[in-house]
């Protein structure tokens, strides 16, 4: 019985593949489309000739074989089994053609795609990473997906960390910024006069920074610091998942962009991270903690008070400077609470958090409330 159930489940998820041919598994996917199609071309066209040969033989259209005269009704099952014979043959044709063109050829590159994902880095950087760092993970990829998938693993070494299995900072610079101008761009289109909408995306920037790093090498060696970057960066990639990018921006500093559908509280990122590593990062018994600070992005939505990513890793960076100078194992968020003027010191805004804070532009959340003076959070 579940054998049955499971024939007619593939049958039904293949038709509602049918207008996203990229996605076919095998030939049976190819088949069902194909047959779909080339049925219901044949009958509609043996219809038309039924009518017109009924008409030629001047007997009355009927479509109710007890109703019809011998010649029409022998017109009439000649004109089904042309429709069934023509079906399977035209059926078999295509997919031949489609097997032998198009899925034959496209099997061998995902083969080549799939021995390429076999280790930890280049599955993070195939799954998207590179050309589409937010994909929906539910979404099915396309053939045409996977190939672009495939080049960019193919030329992504020169994006990677070696050590820690992340994006390096070349990647940042070179690919990422413009993915998230892009965004931002978009973003600068949209009202921003109205409520937020369900499903919307919405974006975060993540400053992480390992706690007492230097105090690690100093006491264990430069290999066991290795050793707790290469944790980090596997912890940071499995605790964002296909939501999120990694990138090491040097030393023992970490960027994370995450997306989320609206609502979404970015804090929950935040406070994933924090327990993640309390769990599973430490040397020698004594666990390793992270600062984390953050941003949403874009933070400031006015056209004439542009800020790219880069001035964004800046904010977050002040984020986590909070988080730095007030205990560490924790997380900061800056919220702004009033969009800044055209006119203001750019520099002075992104990169001086008392200089946002005494002029009222944001504050500092954290998990204890909204401070608008750092003094007040001792």
């Amino acid at each position: 019985m579940k054998y049955i159930k499971g024939f007619f489940t593939h049958i039904i998820n293949t038709f509602k593949r049918l207008d996203r041919s990229g996605t076919w598994e095998s030939e049976f996917d190819a088949g069902i489309a194909f047959g779909t199609v080339i049925f219901f071309a044949m009958a509609g066209v043996n219809f038309i000739a039924f009518m017109v040969s009924s008409l030629f033989v001047e007997l009355p259209f009927t479509m109710l074989p007890w109703k019809m005269e011998p010649v029409q009704s022998a017109l009439f099952w000649y004109f089904i089994i042309h429709t069934i014979f023509s079906t399977i043959i035209f059926t078999i044709f295509a997919v031949k053609l489609f097997d032998n063109t198009i899925n034959t050829p496209v099997r061998e590159i995902n083969s080549k795609l799939y021995n390429l994902t076999k280790t930890d880095l280049p599955e993070y950087m195939v799954n998207g990473k590179l050309s589409n760092p937010f994909r929906n993970s539910d979404s099915k990829l396309t053939w045409h997906e996977k190939v672009i998938y495939y080049v960019d693993t193919a030329s992504a070494e020169k994006y990677m960390d070696e050590l820690t299995g992340c994006f390096n900072k070349k990647y940042f610079m070179q690919k990422f910024s413009s993915i998230m101008q892009t965004v931002r761009i978009a973003d600068s289109h949209k009202k921003t006069s109205g409520p937020k909408t369900y499903d919307l995306d919405q974006y975060a920037v993540f400053m992480i920074d390992i706690d007492h790093f230097k105090k690690v090498n100093d006491d264990f060696g430069h290999a066991a610091g290795d050793d707790v970057l290469r944790d980090v960066g596997r912890l940071l990639r499995s605790t964002v998942g296909e939501g999120g990018v990694v990138i090491r921006n040097g030393g023992e500093e970490f960027v994370v962009v995450c997306s989320a559908k609206y609502p979404f509280d970015f804090s929950e990122v935040a406070i994933r991270i924090n327990e993640a590593f309390r769990r599973n990062i430490s040397i020698n018994g004594r666990k390793i903690t992270c600062s984390i600070g953050f941003v949403s992005f874009p933070f400031t939505h006015k056209d004439d008070f542009f800020l790219d990513i880069h001035d964004h890793v800046d904010l977050a960076d002040m984020a986590m400077y909070v988080s730095k100078t007030h205990g560490r194992d924790q997380w900061n968020e800056l919220k702004l609470v009033n969009e800044p003027p055209e006119k203001i010191d750019r520099r002075l805004f992104c990169n001086e958090i008392e200089y946002g804070l005494r002029r009222g532009f944001f504050v500092v959340r954290n998990a204890k409330g909204d401070f608008s003076n750092l003094d007040h959070m001792e």
